[in-house]
């Protein structure tokens, strides 16, 4: 019989509910326990998957539960997670790793010195079109890259009405950690400075007192620039609830990615759309097999075979530190060299 891990699940939100059903899903493990502050919610989902629920973390950090997920709001990573770290269990946490640099540093630090595992959600690195890119990169056969512009945007939808905690986050903290992790790892490369700028306004007369848009100019030691671009007030009319693109120049060629096409659309009397082929639902033979579930079943694998998982809590530091960069260069106008704050 195979061997099946038991695992713990924090945080049960719109995104986080998926963790145990992914881990149910999975032939290599089952959900043991859900954990979340909403007693109600916890109860809910335990009944859902058929396990045991709490609303206490350090419940967990005492159990004989080995391997946990964490997937908390972006600002409520380090206490759940610095708690299981010390009681060294192996982690996986949703991305950023912290909303807060001195938080990022003291959890590598807890992570280097655990017995468990650790590992950050990038999930894009999952999906297959971005995995193509970083492998052509890789491979040399278009030269270095030289110049490059991102964008991952959000319909307004998601910080009016999706996350209650939005205004403790904001595009930067929940859209820069995909775009920063993609061509970190892209390029391969720490970058260098970040230039930044940022608008408010938008959504703080709607109640979100966050940033609405904000847009750095990052530059690599290799020489390659490469912008980035987020936003939170997209209007709901978009075909799609994200606005995601990319074009990558190099010494002698091009990638674009337009992430947002999914290959099909629909014009319905409401609206017409692209829709997310497949996420949020099962197949027609009843399998959960979006890229963005692979990242889970990637870690109880490491788990399971022993070995050390990518998207490392120090690659998790450096995009914690880009965004802190853009925060300190809007306030100071300046660029900002990541090598400043890392030390």
């Amino acid at each position: 019989m195979t061997e099946k891990l038991k695992v713990g699940v924090v945080g049960l939100g719109i995104w986080g509910q998926n963790h145990p059903l992914v881990y149910d899903d999975y032939h290599r493990s089952e959900v043991a326990v859900v954990c979340d502050m909403n007693e109600e919610r916890a109860r809910e989902v335990a009944s859902r998957i058929g396990c045991d629920w709490t609303t206490s973390v350090d419940e967990l950090a005492s159990s004989d539960i080995t391997t946990f997920s964490v997937a908390t709001p972006d600002h409520a990573h380090f206490g759940p997670v610095s708690t299981l770290l010390e009681a060294n269990k192996n982690v996986l946490v949703e991305k950023p790793l912290t909303t807060s640099l001195d938080e990022a540093k003291e959890l590598v630090r807890l992570a280097e010195a655990s017995s468990g595992l650790s590992m950050v959600d990038f999930h894009l690195r999952w999906d297959p079109q971005w995995s193509m890119v970083k492998d052509t990169v890789a491979s040399g056969e278009m030269g270095k890259p030289h110049m490059g512009y991102i964008r991952l945007s959000d319909a307004i939808e998601v910080a009016e009405k999706w996350l209650s905690w939005a205004g403790r986050s904001g595009p930067h903290w929940f859209l820069f950690p995909h775009l920063f992790d993609l061509m970190t790892w892209i390029i391969d490369e720490v970058p260098e400075t970040i230039y930044a700028t940022g608008h408010k306004g938008i959504l703080q007369q709607k109640g979100v007192d966050t940033f609405d848009a904000m847009q750095a100019m990052v530059s690599f030691p290799s020489g390659a620039n490469v912008t980035f671009e987020t936003s939170w007030v997209v209007p709901n009319s978009n075909p799609s609830v994200t606005d995601c693109h990319m074009v990558l120049y190099s010494e002698t060629g091009k990638i674009e990615y337009d992430q947002d096409f999914s290959g099909i659309s629909f014009a319905t009397p409401e609206k017409y759309s692209y829709p997310w082929v497949p996420l949020g639902k099962r197949d027609r033979w009843g399998q959960l097999n979006h890229y963005m579930y692979s990242p889970m079943k990637y870690f109880v694998d490491c788990v399971l075979d022993g070995k050390t998982p990518e998207c490392t809590f120090r690659e998790g530091m450096v995009n914690t530190a880009m965004i802190e960069a853009c925060l300190r260069s809007i306030e100071t106008g300046q660029p900002v060299k990541l090598a400043d704050l890392l030390g």
